[in-house]
């Protein structure tokens, strides 16, 4: 799987350190993930460690600073366990940034306090299938269970400057779930979707690039706001809707995501 992921169009592979990984295997993979990381880079490659609190997170990190990957995804993150990850950092001289998973109920309650715990912080991913099982609910297609989760860590990723990136779909057999499933998460203001499969690197990858729709209306409402600057008139309506500073700037920010590259910009 390691050698397969070199060759995906994918913005970072993480290589997995814990739920991946059975007990009795963890050395071996540490191991592995090692070796992976001394190689030379291509995209970026993050890891996941064991949760702060488990026998095996100290010597994933020892690894972890050896050898420099792009980021480390805490599980389980909370403040607490964020901060302690920070000062172990520090203490040994490492600038690599963290990537926190947010899966818990305190770790969702506590999102303020969270995004705080550590200047390192660059992005926020949310694990529904622990949370759920926190929560004592059912996964369903329609994810209206998470709904309030991806909106909270949306609202929290944004207010920090960090990325937030929505939960994997387990099926991956199951194209048009996936496609509902991530135009929701962007709904909810997610800016991108963790991936378990090669497969589903393009569709989700799609699901997120803006519409011939959105287009077309983004670059009328630069056109009409542009116009409305050039006859100094303070205010213009387009199609019945007033064009103000955020509408706007929506329709900025669907405009830049044409003029980047053209690979799946929007998947992990």
């Amino acid at each position: 799987m390691i050698q397969k992921a070199r060759t995906l169009e994918a913005d970072a592979v993480i290589l997995d350190l814990e739920d991946a990984v059975t007990p009795d295997q963890k050395g071996a993979a540490r191991e592995h993930v090692a070796a992976e990381l001394s190689r030379t880079r291509g995209g970026a490659r993050w890891v996941r460690v064991n949760p702060g609190d488990s026998d095996e997170h100290r010597a994933d990190v020892a690894m972890i600073v050896a050898t420099a990957p792009d980021a480390i995804v805490l599980p389980k993150a909370e403040p607490a366990s964020l901060a302690a990850l920070d000062a172990r950092l520090d203490a040994q001289g490492s600038s690599i940034p963290i990537v926190a998973l947010v899966e818990t109920c305190m770790g969702l309650l506590e999102l303020g306090s969270l995004c705080r715990a550590s200047p390192r912080l660059t992005g926020l991913q949310l694990g529904a299938e622990d949370l759920t099982a926190e929560l004592a609910v059912a996964r369903t297609r329609g994810g209206e269970e998470i709904r309030f989760a991806r909106h909270q860590l949306a609202v929290a990723a944004r207010a920090h400057g960090l990325m937030a990136i929505d939960t994997p779909q387990l099926d991956i057999a199951d194209e048009v779930s996936l496609v509902a499933d991530t135009r929701i998460a962007r709904s909810c203001g997610m800016t991108g979707k963790a991936c378990i499969h090669p497969s589903q690197l393009q569709i989700v990858a799609e699901a997120f690039r803006p519409g011939a729709h959105d287009i077309e209306w983004a670059r009328d409402v630069v056109r009409a706001a542009a116009d409305a600057t050039e006859r100094g008139v303070g205010a213009v309506a387009l199609h019945g809707q007033m064009i103000d500073a955020p509408v706007l700037a929506r329709a900025r920010r669907i405009l830049a995501t044409l003029e980047a590259a053209p690979t799946p910009s929007d998947s992990v």
